[in-house]
């Protein structure tokens, strides 16, 4: 008993340890940024392709149609991978038949498909036979396809992984917040 109010009087006296009040370890917190001058802009994305890119490609692009359902079960209308791809396919075919050199760049592409905005992005993707595909780090970058300026940037980390279904939702959550 006197230990415990040794304890008691401690946490008194100097207040209690800064990790009672911690976020739990491994809790998907999101850092974004939001330019003042993109608020209007924002309101504006209706129609968006995505490109991302990940330590896993095939993971990477079930993340990209995680991304898709959620947008557009949120309103939005998502360039289908196949018209993004037959359009990088011709502006590759442009190139070398130009003899042109250069990447291809996402805005060309976005501006060839009648998208007002592309969502970039990284994604980095834990997998094993016996856990859960998580994801441990994404960031994305939603930009307006004609000015070229960033509209929203967001990274969400987790030390212990999140599903992407998770992130998706967060995103969707994030930019529909930013809208209004």
């Amino acid at each position: 008993m006197k230990k415990v109010i040794i304890i008691l009087t401690i946490i008194a006296c100097i207040g209690p340890p800064p990790s009672l009040f911690a976020q739990e370890k491994g809790v998907l917190s999101p850092i974004m940024s939001v330019p003042k001058e993109a608020k209007a802009k924002l309101k504006t994305a209706r129609t968006i392709a995505i490109f991302l890119n990940g330590n896993d490609s095939l993971l990477t692009r079930i993340a990209e149609d995680t991304l898709s359902i959620n947008l557009t079960n949120a309103g939005f209308t998502v360039i289908n991978r196949e018209t993004l791809e037959k359009a990088v396919g011709e502006q590759v075919a442009k190139k070398k038949k130009e003899k042109a050199e250069g990447a291809i760049n996402a805005l060309g592409i976005g501006k060839a498909v009648n998208a007002d905005s592309i969502l970039t992005g990284t994604v980095i993707i834990e997998s094993s036979k016996d856990k859960l595909v998580l994801v441990r780090i994404a960031s994305f970058q939603l930009v307006d396809v004609l000015s070229g300026k960033t509209l929203i940037n967001i990274l969400f980390e987790s030390e212990k992984g999140k599903p992407f279904s998770e992130i998706a939702n967060g995103f969707v959550a994030v930019l529909k917040q930013n809208m209004r």
